[in-house]
């Protein structure tokens, strides 16, 4: 998801009443999909094995970009869940035979 799909994605969650903090500012790399600004330094602690199997797998000068890439498809994940939750409250559930049928649809998708 692009940046201009997250903010219009919060925006769209702030209007339906949801707790949505102000995106963030074109502050991310060039090449992560926050596309557009400067990067901010941060330090984050986790776990050594962690840090290792991320540094194994993407080698030197890659970590920033994957932890960027991945904390981005959060973000998307929280901000999505957040709208279901919304609009479920505000219409109901999407009922179970129009679920299967969009499920039927869409065969290969888990």
């Amino acid at each position: 998801m692009s940046r201009d799909q997250l903010v219009t994605l919060a925006q769209a969650l702030r209007e339906l009443g949801g707790a949505v903090p102000e995106p963030v500012p074109s502050g991310a790399r060039e090449d992560s999909s926050f596309s557009g600004g400067r990067a901010r330094k941060i330090s984050v602690s986790m776990p050594e094995d962690l840090s290792a199997a991320v540094q194994q797998r993407v080698g030197r000068g890659e970590f920033s970009k994957y932890v960027t890439e991945a904390v981005a498809q959060r973000l998307e994940s929280d901000l999505l869940a957040e709208l279901v939750g919304l609009l479920d409250e505000e219409h109901g559930e999407v009922p179970e035979d129009l679920v299967a049928e969009a499920e039927g649809a869409w065969p290969d998708v888990e």
